[in-house]
């Protein structure tokens, strides 16, 4: 009888499986133990936890106003060089005409992204537009300047790429290079002997590895942060050498460079073909709000499902997008106020550049003038001084650390530039003597 019962089991299956049982009970009790202890720890942390406050009310002095209040523009001696209005279209009274009669057409705003309800007649049209003015195949229309640059950048940089971008980058794109998590490489200011060394070894990587990388370069046509104009030949040359894709932010640039306002492409004479894309802001020259990108239409149409700007906020305002076509018809009709604009710029760039104690930083041809003093020793908190000095004086700049910005206009007369100029010496000439 107990040979049959052997027989008919089979003990090699039995052991095993029922050390498997036992295996599967030691460690859910383990598993349940340490679930438990994790929970007690948490506990503690979170009891113990004493976060610091946000503000330091220590470093903070109450009686000063925490907000600057903006310059009153109706006094007729307050000139506020601080507002990007190169052209003066933010004052045009035509343009206001224009967009007081669009909203009683379309209303205020588009209530929704372009990707489900937020797509107007006027979206297209300027879209349209600005590809034709800029003679390429597409333009996509972003609701927000800062959104267009970095969004552009985020939806073709992956992290397997790598970009190759300029040091004084804008802070915008920046963070478009941050959201892509692509490998950077930053070279110096301008400075190609640099960007083509660092292109040289990663070639030399490539040929190591026998792997090709995605490459981009990403420029911006006036940078922001110093006011000098890109070198686009050299970086042209570069990009065709070691086959970058190129991006180039002209929200400076765009509608002050060039005969016609065409940016830094028509300053130097670079076919806008070879330019895989170009990002610009509707919020400088245009006088309106909002960012375009314009280039191939393989390219552009990519942003329509991959441009988090573009998909998820609600589209430009109707009435916007009208005064930027308004613009656009201003600047085909008078490219003359280009080569005013330029006068202007060069006038006020030759008399900074005289100035004692003075060192202009900007180049010659930007309206987005960046100066600071020829004296290292203290010169953030000079530039701070003279700032307030010209405050004073109720002409407004604006001052970033060791530097001061200001934006020229159109319309500044010879009297508004001795105004300015000679506060401005005289303001660097009581802070440097005392």
């Amino acid at each position: 009888m107990l040979n049959e019962i052997l027989q008919s089991t089979n003990v090699g299956t039995v052991v095993p499986a029922s050390l498997v049982i036992f295996l599967t009970f030691i460690m859910l009790r383990k598993t349940k133990s340490y679930k438990k202890a994790i929970n007690v720890n948490q506990n503690d942390r979170i009891y113990c936890f004493k976060p610091q406050p946000l503000i330091d009310f220590t470093r903070i002095n109450l009686n000063e106003a925490l907000e600057i209040p903006a310059p009153d523009e109706s006094d007729p001696d307050c000139m506020n060089l601080a507002k990007v209005n190169y052209l003066d279209l933010l004052n045009n009274i035509n343009l206001r005409k224009e967009a007081e009669s669009c909203i009683r057409i379309y209303g205020v705003g588009s209530c929704g992204p372009r990707g489900f309800y937020g797509t107007i007649d006027i979206h297209l049209t300027l879209e349209s537009r600005l590809a034709e003015f800029m003679g390429m195949e597409e333009t996509v229309l972003y609701s927000y300047g800062f959104s267009t640059i970095s969004s552009a950048i985020g939806a073709y940089c992956k992290k397997s790429d790598i970009i190759f971008c300029d040091e004084k980058i804008s802070f915008c794109a920046g963070q478009g290079i941050l959201a892509a998590k692509s490998k950077v490489v930053y070279f110096k200011h301008n400075d190609m002997e640099d960007l083509n060394t660092k292109l040289q070894e990663y070639e030399e990587k490539e040929k190591q590895r026998k792997k090709l990388y995605r490459k981009f370069l990403v420029v911006e046509g006036i940078y922001a942060a110093t006011g000098t104009i890109c070198p686009l030949p050299e970086l042209m040359s570069l990009r065709k050498k070691y086959k970058l894709r190129i991006f180039i932010d002209e929200s400076l640039s765009f509608g002050v460079l060039g005969k016609t306002g065409r940016g830094v492409t028509e300053h130097f004479n670079v076919n806008r073909s070879d330019i895989d894309m170009i990002m610009g802001s509707l919020e400088g020259s245009i006088g309106s709000i909002g960012g375009f990108c314009v280039g191939a239409s393989v390219v552009i149409e990519h942003q329509r499902l991959s441009g988090l700007g573009y998909c998820f906020s609600a589209s430009l305002p109707p009435f916007l997008s009208h005064i930027s076509i308004c613009a656009l018809d201003m600047f085909e009709k008078d490219p003359s106020m280009f080569e005013k604009l330029k006068s202007i710029v060069q006038i006020v760039d030759e008399r900074l550049r005289n100035l004692k104690g003075i060192m202009v930083i900007s180049d010659p041809l930007s309206p987005h003038k960046v100066i600071t003093t020829t004296n290292i020793e203290n010169r953030e908190e000079t530039i701070k001084k003279i700032h307030a000095a010209c405050v004073q004086k109720d002409i407004y700049l604006i001052c970033l650390k060791e530097n001061l910005h200001f934006n020229l206009n159109v319309t500044m007369k010879d009297a508004d530039i001795d105004r300015f100029i000679n506060t401005l010496q005289e303001a660097v000439g009581n802070i440097l003597c005392s």
